[in-house]
């Protein structure tokens, strides 16, 4: 898909994006952010009302997104707050930030991060990294125009032993080859080719992320 195509597709989901972060965005910047609507779509799925905000409560009137990673509780930019009835629990979705590993407490980025807004508020208000408990699915998303080589799929299987297994996703636009399908076919995390906007395949990964917040919700 085109850069084109890709801002038509976010802007067609969210609004028209700021001029400044659409003129200066990348393509690989572009398919993080189309790749937030389909975790906004499928938190509407699984019963919720989004909000796409800068501070949590007004709609953001020109959403921007991180371009390079960066920690929750700095800059102004755009995420979307969650909220499901009949629960307190809300979520938030964010770009390029940090969520630090459970065992490790390394800090990791996350391409996008469906965090529990409890964890996401305690990082704002202390300035530490969200931490892993508090993820509710992560995406690592690669725009390539082939396959991710055996090195990418390793460093993403690392990246889901530090993060939850069940918690990640390998997403990328291209198809996928031979043996990082096998690399990564007996584990926890799942790999999505060819995920471009409106897909069949963006609707298998919509399904994952769907059932994730669902059983999250359920969670006491």
């Amino acid at each position: 898909m085109s850069r084109a195509g890709l801002v038509q597709a976010i802007e067609q989901a969210i609004g028209a994006l700021q001029p400044v972060y659409r003129n200066n965005a990348d393509e690989s910047d572009l398919y993080e952010a189309s790749l937030l609507v389909v975790c906004l779509d499928a938190a509407r799925g699984a019963g919720g009302t989004a909000l796409v905000t800068q501070d949590g409560k007004n709609p953001a009137t020109e959403p921007r997104f991180r371009r390079s990673p960066g920690n929750l509780w700095s800059g102004d930019f755009t995420h979307v707050l969650v909220r499901f009835p009949g629960t307190q629990k809300m979520l938030e979705i964010h770009l390029g930030v940090f969520v630090a590993a459970g065992t490790s407490k390394v800090a990791h980025e996350c391409d996008v991060a469906m965090l529990d807004q409890q964890e996401a508020e305690r990082s704002r208000r202390a300035m530490v990294h969200p931490r892993s408990r508090g993820l509710v699915a992560a995406i690592e998303a690669k725009h390539y125009g082939a396959s991710p080589s055996l090195g990418i799929g390793r460093g993403f299987l690392g990246l889901a032993q530090e993060l939850g297994g069940r918690k990640c996703s390998l997403v990328f636009p291209s198809q996928s080859s031979v043996t990082l399908g096998a690399l990564i076919a007996k584990k926890d995390s799942e790999a999505y080719p060819l995920v471009l906007p409106g897909t069949t395949a963006a609707d298998r990964l919509r399904s994952r992320l769907d059932q994730a917040i669902r059983n999250w919700k359920d969670q006491l």
